[in-house]
This record gives C-alpha cells, structure tokens and sequence, in this order.
C-alpha cells in the first residue's frame, strides 16, 4: 500500500492506521488518538472519510466501501470501534491484551477484564489521582515491558460523575461529548503525564460491584495467567499463541483480584498496594 499523504496516522504493536478526508471528522479523531500518532509503520487499515449531502459521511477502508450515509458521531463511533481491532490483530511484536494500564513511579499497573467490569472508570480516577496514563483498552506484551494504545480515555454515561469531579464545567479542548453522554477525553485533562511503555509490577482483575465491601484477593501465577489469556486479541499471530509472553508476565508481576464499590477505597489500596 502506498504511503499516505494527508490526514493522520496512528500506531500501536509495529502497525499503523491511517485517517484521510474531511476535516470535520478528522480533527476529533486525531484528539481522540492524539497520542497514538507516530511513524508510520505496516500499515493495517487506510480509512478515507467523504462528505455528501446534509452532514452525511460515507467511509471506505483501503479502497472498499464500509461505511455509507452515515452522520458525524456514527462515523466517529464506528471508527473507533472498527480501526482498533484491526491494529491489534495486525500486531506482531509481542501479545495484545485487552486491559488498561497505567504506571507509579517505575511501577506498572495493569487493570485487566472484560467490558463493564469497570476497568476505564477506575482507569481515569486514578490518572486524575497522579498516576502515569498508557491506555484504558489494549496492552502489548514487549519482553519485559508493557506498551499501551493511548487513545483518549472513553467514559460512557454512568461514569460521567468521573469528569464532573475532577474537571467540572466540560473543557473546550481535549474533550468530546457525545448524544449517549459517551465522553472521549485527553488524559492530560486529568493531569496524567503519557507513558509509551512501562515495567509492569501488579495485575489486577477489577471488578465493580454496586455496594460491595472492598475485597482483594491473592492470584497464583496459573490463575493470572488463565485470566490473561482469556483477554489475548491476537494469538493467531503466534505459534504458541502468545503463551510464553503471558506465561512471563504472570510469574513477573504479583496479581490480585479486586471487587469495590467504592473508587476512593480502591485507589488507596491500589497505591499501598504499589508501594510495598
């Protein structure tokens, strides 16, 4: 495929994606994925985005139509959910995982599970209590070191109390609020500095659970690694299906896991946690 020449490109895991067409959808995906951009590498998807009509978009991906007759946040919405897969399962330098990940000092903290399970809530209060930001949605085992996809941080509408806390009235930049009160916001806007990488130190599986006592607890390496595995994108990649990496990373960090209710008790133990 040729190199692109307009628009912007993003990369994650040794791939690249790229976003060309109308500035009206580009600008707000560019601050989505603000901090993804780099050098362009092998690239997985090439997304062209034409405007036609009345504030309608079609969208065609490497040449092919995908998208037809659809308006501003349909597009957005959909190529955000579109293009992310296609960068992770093109990833070949190590394992991607569905997980957030953030970073204290040297230590790295992955937060992994599935969707609803609280991980982007938690992901943002502890950016806005200090923490380093690598990404709330996919990481990318490299050796001894974890890579994140630093997209903006994604809050869906019963996580709103989040921003309302830390920032308040919504800011002009950095900050995209949808009809469904979606938000997609830059996590400079919390204070998190952007970490590219980090030695990663604790795993947690969290779980949100509605007035639930806050309970920890200790995982084995072979049940870390189960769980991890269960959140693997892109072992076709691999011979051995990525077991090695995530067999590494097991017996590397020290894993736990975590049902809360309460973000302000979670965040505490999280930081002590970290520290010892």
């Amino acid at each position: 495929m040729s190199m692109p020449a307009d628009g912007f490109t993003i990369h994650f895991g040794g791939n690249s994606v790229h976003f060309d067409g109308t500035a009206e959808l580009l600008a707000p995906l560019e601050m989505h994925f603000t901090h993804c951009l780099g050098k362009t590498n092998s690239i997985a998807a090439y997304y062209t985005i034409t405007a036609f009509g009345e504030s309608r978009f079609n969208v065609s991906l490497n040449g092919g139509d995908l998208f037809s007759n659809l308006i501003r946040e349909q597009v957005l919405f959909h190529l955000m959910q579109d293009s992310i897969p296609r960068l992770n399962g093109a990833a070949r330098l190590g394992p991607v995982i569905h997980a957030a990940a953030l970073t204290q000092g040297e230590h790295g903290l992955i937060l992994c599970g599935e969707s609803g399970s609280g991980k982007s809530t938690l992901t943002a209060w502890l950016a806005a209590n200090g923490f380093g930001y690598l990404t709330d949605e996919v990481i990318c085992l490299e050796g001894e070191q974890i890579s994140g996809l630093p997209r903006s941080i994604v809050l869906k509408r019963g996580s709103a109390f989040v921003w309302q806390k830390w920032l308040g009235i919504p800011p002009v930049n950095g900050f995209l609020q949808f009809a469904d009160d979606t938000t997609w916001i830059d996590p400079i806007l919390f204070g998190a500095d952007v970490y590219p990488r980090a030695t990663p130190h604790t795993l947690i599986f969290p779980h949100y659970t509605p007035n639930a006592e806050l309970h920890t607890e200790p995982l084995k390496p072979a049940d870390a690694l189960f769980r991890l595995m269960k959140g693997l994108v892109n072992a076709r990649n691999f011979p051995d299906g990525g077991l090695a990496a995530a067999s590494r990373l097991a017996k590397q960090v020290r894993a736990w896991q975590l049902i809360y209710s309460d973000l302000e008790s979670a965040t505490a133990w999280i930081q002590q946690t970290l520290t010892n």
